[in-house]
């Protein structure tokens, strides 16, 4: 389990990033938090798949090839099975430059890269519920000695400090 994070039972999260080593990154880490996770390499493809898997939640990379970030958000919002999914991009692109492309809303996060794993986790936690590690379960009270009964053989307790010798 990834520290710091919290989360609903296999909420469904897609990543979209032409860079390989960050797809596989951010699967196993997401994986590794309890996230079922499903990815694409590009923008027509990330469109392709977010319509047939309908995740909970898109992080999205802004320069990719055959679509970039901006055509996706575009997309992904024009349409009525994704237009409420929250989208979360993850890029190196200063981020002024992506807000002035992508037309703003209350569904969409920016991060910069190199990612910030405690903002990230942030972020998911406002989307998808969870947040700070829950506390762990009060232990429940022992339960309370049976009362002593000198007459019955098998009763211990009483309070009696016995010598042995």
């Amino acid at each position: 389990m990834c520290p710091g994070l919290t989360l609903l039972p296999m909420a469904k999260i897609m990543v979209i990033d032409d860079d390989q080593t960050i797809v596989d990154f951010l699967s196993t880490y997401l994986t590794d938090a309890g996230y079922a996770v499903v990815s694409a390499l590009d923008g027509a493809s990330g469109l392709q798949n977010a319509l047939r898997e309908k995740p909970d939640l898109i992080i999205l990379d802004y320069n990719m090839p055959a679509a970039n970030g901006a055509k996706v958000h575009e997309r992904l919002r024009g349409n009525t099975f994704t237009s409420g999914t929250p989208i979360i991009f993850l890029t190196a692109t200063p981020i002024g430059e992506i807000i002035t492309n992508v037309k703003d809303d209350n569904l969409t996060r920016f991060l910069q890269k190199p990612l910030d794993f405690p903002l990230l986790n942030k972020t998911l936690a406002q989307f998808l519920g969870g947040g700070a590690p829950a506390a762990p379960p009060a232990a429940a009270p022992a339960p309370a000695p049976a009362p002593y009964k000198p007459d019955d053989p098998n009763s211990v307790g009483g309070g009696e400090i016995l010598d042995l010798d």
